[in-house]
């Protein structure tokens, strides 16, 4: 296998040619809204191209930073042909897929490559070119919810609050300027160009006027929680929010994924909600 870098311009060319993603980074559209430098490690087997790796690029004087974009739950792999079934050849494929990636990464000069996994591509025995930090996300299943009584208590608080689809555009401007103080401004510009692609998002607010909002990415089998913020005092708003969300992911078969729970006061907000625990990696590799 080959691994070389492409820009984002020129994977115009090759991007139909590696249609396997998942939903929404599977279209044209996205990318081409994406506000940061990007392109792909591609790799090629047999002079034809295998998969495409996206990273947002960016330079620090003569060093090359790779990176997963914030907006992103993971490192989105475009692949020619679906994951095999079958787990050795499955297994095999990734060995050989991600060892390209870690011996590209180690040959560029002044360069830093880093980002999440999928859960599926989580293959330890394949990550030694690599340093590899433990990551996650709680996920509720389809047919996996059963809500504790006291998270029945929390959302019972706000149920005379009218909650309702809002555009992603009025969710962005009052998220904005209600964004927690915790919250990195760079999600604010990866978020905002982004949102032009309403078919991509599920975005509600609850109240009248608003006190609170959430984003969600629609994904062909999950649906993700991106972001979400409340007034001051805004009590169970989001707790609400977040329940209402799963029912909705599951009403249209996908499962619901809090994308990322490994800040501990937000992992114990998320794990109220009852998820199962999907044990995902991060990745970085550097040559200085």
């Amino acid at each position: 296998m080959r691994a070389y870098w492409m820009d984002g311009v020129e994977l115009a060319e090759i991007w139909r040619a590696l249609p396997y993603t998942e939903a929404p980074f599977d279209e044209w559209a996205w990318w081409e809204r994406f506000p940061l430098a990007w392109g792909a490690v591609v790799i090629e087997d047999k002079s034809l191209p295998l998969v495409a790796i996206p990273f947002a690029v960016r330079w620090l004087g003569v060093a090359c930073l790779y990176r997963q974009p914030l907006i992103l739950p993971w490192i989105p792999f475009r692949l020619a042909e679906p994951l095999p079934d079958s787990p050795p050849v499955r297994y095999r494929l990734i060995s050989h897929i991600l060892s390209a990636l870690g011996v590209w990464a180690k040959g560029r000069r002044f360069s830093y490559l880093a980002g999440g996994l999928p859960s599926e591509w989580s293959y330890l025995p394949a990550l030694n070119a690599f340093r590899v930090k433990g990551h996650g996300s709680f996920v509720v299943r389809v047919g996996g919810f059963e809500p504790s009584k006291e998270l029945f208590r929390k959302v019972r608080q706000t149920a005379h609050e009218p909650l309702r689809p809002i555009s992603p555009q009025e969710a962005y401007e009052w998220w904005s300027y209600h964004r927690p103080k915790g919250v990195s401004l760079k999600l604010s510009t990866q978020l905002k160009p982004l949102l032009a692609l309403s078919e991509a998002w599920h975005t509600v607010g609850i109240g009248m006027p608003l006190r609170a909002v959430g984003f969600f990415l629609n994904g062909r089998k999950r649906l993700w929680y991106i972001a979400g913020a409340s007034v001051r005092g805004g009590g169970q708003s989001m707790t609400r929010i977040l329940y209402e969300a799963i029912l909705f992911a599951h009403s249209q078969g996908k499962d619901f994924d809090f994308q990322g729970s490994v800040i501990p006061g937000i992992e114990r907000f998320f794990r109220q909600f009852g998820g199962e625990w999907e044990p995902r990696y991060f990745i970085s590799a550097w040559r200085f």
